[in-house]
């Protein structure tokens, strides 16, 4: 018998507390039979469709978000991707995960896609990942934000809508004081639901992140957003984004990069 992931925490969760009375542990607490499948919208599945046919399956049972690090996941290894539409179509892209220095107190992550970017992450005690900062590796500039803003956080709600509006700051990577440009973004992040994926990897259970940049850095106006499908203990699964800020003040504003994953 096939047992969902979400099935599989919520029994976990269930078998815990009737041992361990008062102990909870950060997985997902609700029966995923609770939740509601939520389909894409029209305009959502068809800009997702340049992943590939058949990529995109069903609508799941979506609950609240549980245990981020896991679902991002926060810890150290590497994927492989393949570009599925555009200049770069069909070459492989790799990425990478791993602890990132800093105060004994913080809890930092890098993600590095080889030869392009590096985000920073900080984690806090409630689950929320947020991105500190970006490295734009052919440009040789760095993104900081203030403040940092939570790509997603425990106890998420599928359907809900983060929004913070944070000052950006981008500066010349091997000097810290020289400042390129600054402005302003209202960044959204929504949990639009689960859905089924099937990828060259194989198939995944995964929930949806829409993301949204609206505002001026330098003399860009940045109307942006992206898509990311996560699945439980394996990160990306699939996503359309272009990844860092500084892509709409050098290259062309309309690229996005397709990806799914290999391996």
């Amino acid at each position: 018998m096939n047992v969902s992931w979400r099935m599989r925490l919520w029994f976990s969760a269930s078998l815990a507390t009737s041992i361990l009375m008062g102990f909870s542990a950060p997985v997902v607490c609700e029966d995923p039979s609770s939740g509601v499948a939520l389909e894409l919208t029209k305009s959502d599945r068809e800009a997702l469709a340049i992943l590939g046919e058949g990529v995109v399956g069903k609508a799941l049972p979506a609950v609240p978000l549980h245990d981020t690090a896991q679902v991002m996941p926060l810890r150290e290894g590497e994927w492989v991707y393949r570009i599925t539409a555009g200049a770069n179509k069909g070459t492989r892209q790799q990425v990478a995960i791993a602890k990132a220095k800093g105060k004994k107190e913080q809890d930092l992550w890098q993600r590095t896609i080889k030869g392009d970017a590096a985000e920073f992450f900080s984690v806090d005690g409630r689950g929320a990942i947020k991105l500190m900062s970006e490295t734009d590796l052919t440009q040789n500039v760095i993104t900081r934000y203030t403040p940092m803003f939570p790509i997603m956080f425990d106890g998420m709600k599928p359907g809900e809508t983060s929004e913070v509006e944070t000052a950006v700051n981008v500066y010349a990577l091997h000097d810290p004081t020289d400042l390129k440009y600054k402005g302003r973004l209202k960044v959204s992040h929504t949990y639009v639901g689960a859905y089924e994926l099937t990828v060259p990897a194989g198939k995944y259970e995964t929930v949806l992140i829409r993301s949204s940049y609206t505002g001026k850095v330098g003399p860009a106006d940045v109307t942006d957003g992206g898509y990311v499908f996560y699945a439980q203990g394996v990160g990306i699964v699939a996503s359309l984004e272009r990844m860092h800020v500084t892509a709409c003040l050098f290259y062309d504003k309309r690229t996005k990069t397709p990806k799914v994953l290999i391996k």
